[in-house]
């Protein structure tokens, strides 16, 4: 009813208002409907096109591959089917997994003898009432020892310079 009273000219609201329904409703009635139609790719020739992109590319990962897809060949595939083809091809790139570096790493200077290299550490601490509280440390790297510290309030380079300057070297 909606279709013939629009193909004799009248508006989608006058045909909603005489009909007493509700516009959005009367627009969808009225919306050629066109069928969407998914055209799924072939496997072997997406296959071979992530192939031939994958030896052209061979850092690119998986969304990258993807996206090359779209831009060379206008093929619009889902990430996951390109990562569970490339993972059966065995054409993934590995990801580089990169740590932070927080150990002290030995052997980098070589200490033979005592007071021949220092190290400077700083800590800091909950002091109740007064806050933080921060100790300074020089230490001999050969043995251990600690050769010089201060402690302050506040954490400034001139404590820092305070407890260095505490000792004194043998050669100097």
């Amino acid at each position: 009813m909606a279709r013939t009273l629009m193909d004799e000219g009248y508006s989608v609201p006058q045909i909603t208002y005489a009909l007493q329904i509700n516009r959005t409703y009367g627009y969808s009635l009225l919306k050629q409907e066109q069928p969407k139609k998914r055209e799924k790719t072939d496997e072997a020739s997406l296959r071979q096109k992530i192939l031939e992109l994958c030896g052209e590319f061979p850092t690119n990962g998986y969304l990258r591959i993807r996206v090359w897809l779209k831009k060379r060949f206008q093929l619009q595939v889902n990430g996951k089917r390109v990562y569970r083809m490339m993972k059966e091809l065995n054409v993934l790139v590995k990801t580089k997994r990169f740590e932070a570096k927080r150990k002290k790493q030995p052997g980098k200077i070589p200490v033979v003898r005592s007071n021949e290299h220092f190290q400077v550490d700083m800590t800091k601490f909950w002091c109740g009432r007064d806050g933080w509280g921060y100790l300074f440390a020089v230490i001999d790297a050969f043995d251990r020892e600690i050769v010089g510290y201060s402690f302050s309030r506040f954490c400034r380079t001139k404590k820092l310079l305070m407890a260095v300057n505490q000792f004194e070297l043998p050669f100097s």
